[in-house]
């Protein structure tokens, strides 16, 4: 996509927004409840968020808690650097990433600010602080197809190994198969041989949604998104960059879904809270 291309893509993307708080704001419309989208990486959030923000009348603050900003921003505080790698999510100083957002995230709930969004985690201070007042949402995808997406843009990004086999070895393939388990216990980094002691936190966790999408199942999550808290969303599908192509072995398929193993039992709790809720 040529420069002009992505500045054309972000201008449409800008228009639907403002256009769709202008609207509501007229119409004297918004959120029945005020609401943090916790943003889990490559599941569609990118694309959602978008369809959240329009949903806010215009004199109502929309929290961004942007990713590559926040990276940058810690970098400088810790190491006084302007480096949007130094301190990435998935890397060694993420969690002082991770600690800025949950810095950003409580400002915004002492703000009362009406929609917050970011790839924050779930720790014990936004759930003690804010979850009396907001209501929780987030999207899902199937574990192994999400830490593929993961890693090919990783490797597009240049932090990530093409070869397969050397980065399941990498502390970043770490990173990448315990998304969820990181996302959900409130914890930046799992300690290697770790994860059964986090899990249940995590899957506990669940409970503290008012509401949990899945990517496959997207037009269902925009019923439900408007019955929680009355507002339609309008949404639009946009060709992501998806990064260079990687072949697995069967062999490194067998591996990589036992690293996603916790994941992907908190993939099948979500599944089984959604459909005890439906029935």
């Amino acid at each position: 996509m040529s420069l002009l291309d992505v500045s054309q893509s972000r201008a449409t993307r800008r228009s639907r927004v403002y256009s769709g708080r202008i609207r509501r704001s007229i119409l004297g419309a918004g959120l029945r409840h005020p609401a943090i989208f916790l943003h889990l990486p490559k599941c569609g959030g990118t694309s959602l968020s978008e369809a959240l923000y329009a949903t806010v009348p215009i004199h109502k603050r929309v929290g961004v808690i942007d990713a590559l900003s926040t990276r940058r921003a810690a970098a400088v505080l810790e190491f006084g650097k302007d480096d949007a790698w130094l301190c990435h999510d998935d890397l060694e100083h993420g969690h002082l990433t991770f600690d800025l957002r949950e810095r950003l995230l409580l400002t915004h709930g002492c703000w009362n600010t009406d929609l917050m969004h970011g790839h924050v985690l779930l720790t014990e201070r936004v759930r003690t602080h804010l979850l009396k007042r907001y209501k929780l949402l987030t999207i899902m995808r199937e574990p192994v197809a999400r830490t593929i997406s993961n890693y090919r843009m990783a490797v597009a990004a240049g932090i990530a190994d093409p070869d397969p086999e050397q980065w399941l070895e990498s502390p970043i393939a770490r990173a990448h198969t315990t998304t969820y388990l990181r996302y959900l216990s409130g914890t930046a980094s799992i300690p290697v041989g770790e994860d059964a002691a986090y899990l249940a936190k995590a899957t506990e966790a669940l409970k503290d949604f008012a509401l949990i999408g899945f990517l496959d199942e997207i037009g269902g999550f925009a019923n439900a998104f408007e019955s929680v808290f009355g507002a339609a969303l309008t949404l639009h599908t946009y060709n992501q960059a998806k990064g260079p192509r990687v072949d697995f072995s069967p062999a490194q398929m067998d591996r990589l879904s036992e690293m996603c193993a916790a994941d992907m039992a908190i993939y099948a709790s979500a599944k089984s809270l959604q459909n005890a809720q439906i029935s």
